[in-house]
């Protein structure tokens, strides 16, 4: 691994864009932000990593997020969210073979990384494989038991299968958890437009984009919404956050 050299000035730009992102949603100006922490240290994984997930993803940008992913993984191969999120590029692509293959070698790499499961879940899930999809969740929320996130694509990939009542079970539990801590209702979203429910989906949606969540940011590409893409509301939460074309 390249010994890496700490620079305030670096972090102070890598930190600026990532606030331009996730409060504003400034994208041309995090992009200059991101830009100046490469031209710093070309050689910081870290900053080509955020800048291809926080920035060139999220507008759509999938070829340079990948180059700037596979330039991460170069320079940090070990790192198993690198190395991660290069299958979550991958899966953004659609290219599932891709994704699932890297997801693979995640696993391999540190089998107790409990995103890494999350990834393959989405992905076996996006191939209508809702048996390993399910059961790459389960190990998900076996390794990290208090996520919400993990138990929301569990209920999303039984609603897409067809068994309602665990999603629904699962769903009344994450309602009963917000009661006491945040549950993003980003989650909230995913598990009722899985069940059918476009209304209220949208309803948690807008309200995950009143709250600025971050899992919002890569909506324009991820797979999950496809189908969702040319309903008016949906339009309405892209153009919110400044990433329509």
């Amino acid at each position: 691994m390249p010994r890496l050299h700490f620079s305030a000035s670096k972090y102070m730009w890598y930190t600026s864009g990532l606030s331009q992102v996730l409060a504003d949603w400034e994208w041309s100006g995090a992009e200059r932000e991101f830009q100046r922490a490469i031209g710093l240290n070309p050689r910081y994984p870290t900053a080509h990593h955020w800048y291809a997930m926080s920035c060139l993803a999220p507008m759509g940008r999938l070829d340079e997020a990948l180059d700037e992913m596979l330039l991460a993984q170069s320079l940090d191969p070990v790192s198993s969210i690198i190395v991660r999120d290069v299958a979550v590029i991958h899966f953004y692509r659609r290219d599932f073979d891709a994704a699932l293959d890297q997801c693979d070698h995640t696993i391999e790499l540190n089998p107790h990384f409990s995103l890494a499961y999350l990834t393959l879940g989405f992905i076996q899930e996006q191939r209508e494989d809702f048996d390993e999809s399910a059961a790459a969740f389960q190990r998900a929320i076996h390794l990290s038991p208090q996520t919400p996130r993990m138990h929301a694509a569990l209920a999303r990939t039984y609603a897409l299968s067809g068994k309602r009542k665990p999603a629904l079970a699962i769903l009344r539990k994450l309602e009963g958890l917000a009661k006491s801590r945040y549950v993003s209702p980003f989650e909230f979203a995913v598990i009722q437009f899985a069940l059918g429910h476009l209304d209220l989906g949208f309803n948690w949606l807008t309200k995950a984009c009143q709250d600025r969540g971050f899992e919002l940011l890569t909506i324009k590409v991820d797979p999950r919404f496809d189908a969702l893409k040319d309903d008016r509301r949906f339009e309405s939460v892209v153009r919110q956050m400044g990433l329509e074309s």
